[in-house]
């Protein structure tokens, strides 16, 4: 927009200087100078008229320039913004797929060797299952045999016993027959009033002393008897105790195996295996005790006799100096961890 300015200054102005001069001859003639100084004052008026279309041409171009610049920062930075959230987003879905796909391809590696190791663990259990059921059934024929070489035994043992008893005690079976065939003669013949004072007297004396030896020897029968029967009844129990087949009522224990896997689909699943020579039980039922049950960490005699126990069956199982027997004994004893075993 043009403007106009006047300014008004009075001006100041010195002035000093000399002046030579001449005078004509009048008497002598000569010549001299003079000084002179002053001050004028000036009064000055300026008037500025100001042409500012082109410079408000200019700016008004300019303005425009820096309006389209800003325009175009402002797309720029918007193009910049949405491009930094786009590649941002798709970094980030890149990275999170990249971790699940990692995760994913972990666990379905872990699943697989898992599973492979409960194959080859559910293969050895089946081929200890058909061992024990081999066991078992030799067992039974051994029993069997054992049984009856034993009933043979004791049969001759309870002839020897009667026949030791009669043998032991044959004084008094021979006085009772003597004393019957004696009570039939004198109690049939016709001496019986003859002999009876005699009789009396000697039958009293003759028969308390038969009765004392025939208390005698029943009381060293019954001690004999006694011991006999002792060692029938340790011997019975002793049977009792290496039989697995017996007719008193037991409890017999045997593993189950619980499973559950998850599949990539997150579908959850159970599975229970069991020995073939158990009684088919409710698969349901058990996966619900098995959920529903309290664990606990065993106490140190149970550990230690777990310990015992595997660590005898794996002695026995890989018992060889074959050298993959042996590698994977170690892996078996190394895989095995007692503290994390829990109990109901």
């Amino acid at each position: 927009m043009s403007y106009s300015k006047r300014y008004h200054e009075r001006i100041a102005i010195h002035y000093s200087g000399s002046v030579s001069y001449r005078y004509p001859a009048s008497q002598n003639g000569g010549s001299g100078s003079a000084h002179y100084s002053g001050t004028v004052y000036e009064d000055v008026n300026v008037n500025i008229n100001v042409d500012t279309n082109p410079f408000d041409r200019s700016v008004s171009g300019c303005k425009t320039s820096v309006n389209a610049l800003t325009g175009a920062v402002v797309a720029t930075e918007t193009a910049q913004i949405a491009s930094i959230d786009k590649n941002s987003k798709k970094v980030a879905n890149t990275i999170v797929s990249g971790f699940f796909d990692y995760i994913r391809s972990d666990i379905s590696q872990q699943i697989m060797e898992l599973s492979q190791k409960i194959d080859a663990h559910l293969l050895h259990m089946r081929e200890l299952a058909k061992n024990c059921a081999s066991k078992q059934k030799q067992m039974e024929t051994d029993y069997n045999r054992i049984s009856t070489r034993y009933l043979k035994i004791f049969d001759d043992l309870n002839n020897e016993l009667e026949n030791r008893i009669f043998e032991l005690d044959k004084p008094a079976f021979v006085f009772k027959r003597g004393i019957d065939s004696h009570s039939n003669r004198t109690s049939d013949n016709d001496l019986v009033s003859t002999v009876a004072v005699f009789g009396r007297e000697g039958g009293e004396l003759q028969a308390k002393i038969s009765a004392s030896v025939a208390k005698k020897r029943a009381l060293d029968a019954i001690n004999q008897a006694n011991i006999f029967l002792w060692k029938q009844k340790k011997l019975q129990s002793t049977i009792n105790q290496s039989m697995l087949n017996e007719s008193a009522t037991a409890t017999r224990f045997s593993p189950v195996c619980f499973v559950e896997t998850s599949s990539e689909q997150d579908q959850i699943g159970q599975n229970v295996y069991h020995a073939d020579f158990l009684p088919k039980t409710n698969s349901n039922e058990l996966i619900e005790k098995f959920q529903t049950q309290s664990w606990a960490n065993g106490t140190k005699e149970q550990k230690n006799k777990i310990q015992r126990y595997f660590n005898s069956e794996v002695s026995n199982a890989y018992n060889s100096a074959n050298q993959h027997e042996e590698r994977v004994k170690n892996m078996l004893v190394k895989i095995f961890n007692i503290n994390s075993i829990q109990f109901a």
